[in-house]
């Protein structure tokens, strides 16, 4: 999309409202035994989702570092049960979710996004529709890695369309995005360099998709695969004031290596050229590193995730990555590490939720993971 940053925010949004979900309170006609698992007597959340259809609200907290603490909500429309029905693929379809969803944080961020995810024809088409508005306060690090604070404020809209090829997991479709955008430095004249101090923009852009998802859970995966190609032409005669492309490739895959040990690995690469703003430029996303810290016209992550499964219910997970920003005077390299638990809050769903903390070249984060900390 045309802001990193609002990228994650709207794309994400729909997703944090299925994962979500897992938090709302149960109706006052609700049984009290409906979050106790009938196999093993511990407090599961199954029952619940598999009831929820209609209107609920939800909650998420932000622990974003860039951003500051904060929390998302608002309200969510289930279109058909969480339980959902088999596809093709032997899978569960998940319900079609449209989401109004709000968010502010500590260092004076805020926004709200609205949109649709469906799934047709027994899931063999995907569609996401969404649009809102962010007022964001971020940095970037332009000359010699000096902090540079800015302002976003954008109006980001996406349309992405993809259908599934028969007898397969992969789909193939196509990405529209357009947002408008106002981008105010803040600092004094050297920070700023050879940058606009305001600018006012509009990014208009457009390209294919190609997804593959084979994993045996939307929220916690311990199996499969989810890969992604994405490609976008920002130009001139689609209405954009900035003519330049971006490539992003990734994968997530998950392996159960022995009963008590899922393992997984996650790639990333983001290549963008001609006439990209900063603002646009990819960077290194990994825990424990605040976003757009690390920017580049290349950008390459590796990220590895074990969990070990204690009990049935707890588990721990230890994680580390590396990353490579390439494509500026002086690429940069960075990495994290870091632990946290879960806790399996949905068993036939497949959802854990827990707490990680992550430390970068800088800091140390902590963040609160609902499904899985790729989603």
């Amino acid at each position: 999309m045309s802001s990193r940053p609002l990228h994650l925010a709207l794309a994400g949004a729909l997703g944090l409202a299925a994962a979500g979900l897992v938090l709302c309170p149960a109706p006052a006609r609700a049984q009290a035994s409906i979050f106790t698992d009938p196999v093993d007597g511990a407090f599961d959340a199954d029952r619940f989702l598999a009831s929820r259809y209609g209107f609920v609200p939800i909650v998420m907290p932000i622990t974003e570092p860039a951003l500051g603490l904060g929390a998302a909500g608002g309200p969510v429309f289930l279109h058909g049960s969480m339980a959902g029905e088999t596809g093709p693929t032997g899978r569960r379809i998940p319900p079609s979710i449209s989401a109004l969803i709000g968010f502010a944080t500590s260092n004076g961020s805020w926004g709200g996004f609205g949109g649709h995810l469906g799934h047709w024809k027994e899931g063999t088409i995907r569609s996401l529709t969404g649009g809102g508005y962010a007022s964001l306060e971020l940095a970037t690090y332009p000359v010699d890695g000096a902090k540079l604070d800015f302002r976003i404020e954008a109006a980001p809209l996406i349309e992405d369309f993809t259908v599934a090829i028969p007898g397969s997991d992969l789909m193939v479709g196509a990405r529209y995005v357009l947002t408008a955008t106002r981008v105010h430095l803040e600092g004094d004249g050297t920070a700023v360099g050879q940058l606009q101090r305001d600018v006012t923009a509009t990014l208009s852009g457009l390209g294919p998709v190609l997804r593959w998802d084979s994993r045996d859970s939307i929220f916690s995966p311990d199996a499969g695969a989810r890969a992604e190609l994405a490609a976008s032409w920002f130009a001139p005669w689609l209405g954009s004031d900035y003519d330049f492309w971006n490539v992003r490739i990734r994968e997530n895959s998950y392996a159960k290596i022995a009963p008590w040990l899922d393992a997984g690995l996650r790639l990333d690469l983001q290549l963008t050229g001609g006439d990209t703003p900063f603002w646009a430029k990819p960077f290194i996303q990994l825990r424990g590193i605040p976003a757009m810290r690390y920017q580049g016209t290349q950008i390459f992550v590796a990220e590895t995730e074990e969990r070990i499964d204690f009990t049935k219910r707890w588990s721990a997970v230890v994680f580390g990555g590396y990353g490579v920003a390439a494509g500026v005077p002086r690429p940069v390299t960075a990495w994290n590490v870091g632990s946290g638990f879960r806790y399996l809050l949905a068993r036939q769903f497949g959802v854990r939720a827990g707490l990680d903390v992550a430390r970068g070249p800088e800091d140390w984060a902590v963040y609160v993971v609902f499904g899985n900390a790729w989603m």
